[in-house]
């Protein structure tokens, strides 16, 4: 018997029992649509953390910090000790296989005054020659220079920024009647490092005081820049001279840097490089260390939902073995005949294989149509939970194939059956 001639008389047994067959099918289109669309949820679960954390930041970041935590007897009773991140370990770094850029950062504390408004700023000090390749995008203007004249210094506004200022004397934000703020990039702007400065803490007159800047802000932080939308952004170099004439109220190590953000060429590569730069003797995190955490139980909850699913998809392959059997009975005699005029058992088999694998094709193919569109209702249920069901390509082919193989495995003992059937007694049989 060809290939083609087996098709052709398997569809053909389906077709002239086409409501059992229909039954059998739909069987297995419920049970393929439940564990499709259950691992769905489990997928879409996964992809909505990923999506989360990718809002706090790029995926492909190390945050390296001049801290390490260190427990040499495992007791969980460590200490965390400082290390050395200076230039030299930021070179160190950056010649690490996988690294595409690095970026030394310092953060301090500051006062901008605006008028009788101020508002207390973080300023993340950059090499504003990497920024472009750690995703700063800037909402509005240029990132900041180095060069400062007159006691003049370039700094670029963090997101909503303006927005912040108050009066110190009466705690009012400097809003109009409108609820808009009176502060925008085109004010006028100082900067100072020393409190007293504005609430006065210090009552002695003879305590030194800390210098004003003049502070022109050069741009706006996007608030697409996920970690760095909200500081203000200043130019390295240009931090370090502040805090050298500042010694007394930033208390700044210029020459040992808070953090090193690093740039992995992949989010593969981001494991490797973190595991290269703690054996240099650095303390490092990124948010891959949370995914990770997370995955196992979402993995779990996808193991529980695709077992749930699994369960209709197992109550249809009893059908499709319970289909095949009645089947054979129904045709012994016909089983019998095709057997005395030379039918090879092979044949035999593979007709009844043929017929179920049809089953699962059917139900499979038609089970992800209605799993497209279960999802799809879905979507538009959860479109506020944060939750979602997502379907790849992969899941959809899969689906098809596993309820294929579910089919030929529940329909191998009634092939068998009928293999080993006596042709002279099912010629017999009434």
């Amino acid at each position: 018997m060809r290939f083609i001639d087996l098709l052709r008389t398997a569809f053909l047994n389906l077709w002239r029992r086409k409501l059992r067959a229909v039954l059998t099918v739909l069987g297995m289109v419920i049970g393929t649509c439940s564990i499709v669309v259950m691992v769905s949820l489990g997928i879409g679960m996964r992809q909505a953390m990923i999506d989360s954390y990718a809002q706090m930041g790029s995926l492909t970041n190390i945050t390296v910090m001049n801290w390490k935590y260190s427990d040499p007897a495992g007791d969980g009773m460590g200490n965390w000790e400082e290390v050395k991140l200076d230039k030299k370990a930021v070179e160190a770094i950056r010649q690490l296989p996988g690294v595409v850029a690095v970026m030394p950062q310092i953060t301090a504390w500051g006062i901008v005054k605006s008028g009788r408004y101020v508002t207390d700023i973080s300023i993340m000090a950059i090499d504003t020659e990497q920024a472009a390749a750690f995703d700063i995008k800037l909402e509005s203007g240029d990132f900041p220079s180095s060069r400062s004249s007159g006691g003049t210094y370039e700094i670029v506004f963090g997101n909503g920024v303006t927005s912040y200022f108050y009066d110190p004397k009466t705690g009012k934000q400097a809003v109009d009647r409108d609820g808009n703020s009176k502060i925008t990039i085109d004010s006028r702007f100082q900067l100072t490092f020393d409190y007293n400065n504005i609430y006065n803490y210090e009552t002695d007159p003879s305590t030194p005081r800390g210098k004003f800047y003049k502070l022109v802000p050069s741009g706006v932080v996007s608030a697409e820049s996920n970690e760095f939308s909200w500081y203000c952004l200043m130019d390295i170099e240009a931090l370090e001279k502040l805090a050298k004439e500042n010694e007394t109220f930033m208390n700044i190590d210029t020459k040992n840097y808070n953090q090193v953000i690093v740039k992995c060429e992949s989010t593969e590569a981001v494991k490797s490089v973190k595991a290269a730069i703690d054996e240099m003797g650095y303390g490092t995190n990124s948010l891959q260390d949370w995914i990770e955490q997370s995955e196992e139980q979402i993995q779990k909850t996808q193991y529980l939902l695709g077992a749930i699913g699994g369960v209709s998809l197992l109550v249809a392959a009893i059908g499709i073995m319970n289909t095949m059997m009645m089947s054979i009975y129904e045709r012994t005699k016909e089983i019998g005949i095709i057997k005395v005029l030379g039918c090879r058992m092979g044949n035999i088999a593979g007709l009844f294989l043929t017929e179920s694998a049809y089953i699962g094709l059917f139900g499979g193919a038609i089970g992800i149509g209605l799993s497209y569109g279960i999802s799809t209702a879905l979507n538009k249920l959860l479109v506020n939970s944060g939750l979602y069901s997502l379907i790849p390509v992969y899941l959809a082919v899969g689906a098809v194939a596993f309820s294929m193989v579910v089919a030929l495995v529940s329909g191998f003992y009634p092939a068998i059956r009928a293999m080993r059937l006596s042709p002279l007694a099912a010629i017999r049989n009434e």
